[in-house]
């Protein structure tokens, strides 16, 4: 299939939206539609719902390559760090940044279209930067378990 500019943009947003219908959502939960509701715009409201995705295949759309890349950076002073931060902001293929409580900064998840493309983010991105000392890269082989959310089934509420 051959996507055009609206299938683009109704996976954009379906990425960020997407949702099962109440109707649908009451049918799994047992219970009539209003109810569901309620219990769902209750739960909205607390935060326990911080959006809505639909879970996009990244080789359709031509993303062969994720990696994870654990990033040092040249100081750890609020200017340094809110600047690669910014630069972390800034590239889309960059999908995730976390900062870390061991010696390495960042662990960030990238996803590129193939390594040429990858490399130019490492270096022509990240390492040009200035900010960034070591960048030590994971390119991801195979996919053994990737589930999204958490484990509600231990999460201690019921």
């Amino acid at each position: 299939m051959n996507l055009d500019r609206v299938d683009m943009v109704i996976l954009g947003n379906l990425q960020k939206y997407g949702r099962m219908s109440n109707v649908r959502l009451a049918e799994e939960a047992g219970i009539s539609a209003p109810p569901c509701l309620r219990r769902f715009k209750i739960m909205e409201q607390q935060g326990f719902l911080q959006g809505y995705h639909a879970v996009i295949n990244p080789e359709l759309l031509g993303f062969t390559i994720k990696a994870f890349c654990i990033v040092s950076l040249v100081s750890q002073a609020m200017e340094t760090v809110s600047h690669f931060l910014k630069i972390v902001e800034q590239e889309c293929c960059i999908r995730s940044c976390f900062s870390t409580s061991g010696n390495e900064v960042f662990i960030l998840t990238v996803v590129a279209k193939d390594l040429k493309s990858y490399e130019k983010i490492l270096h022509g991105t990240l390492q040009s930067s200035g900010f960034v000392s070591n960048i030590t890269s994971y390119v991801l082989l195979n996919k053994h378990k990737d589930e999204f959310g958490i484990p509600l089934e231990v999460s201690g509420r019921s």
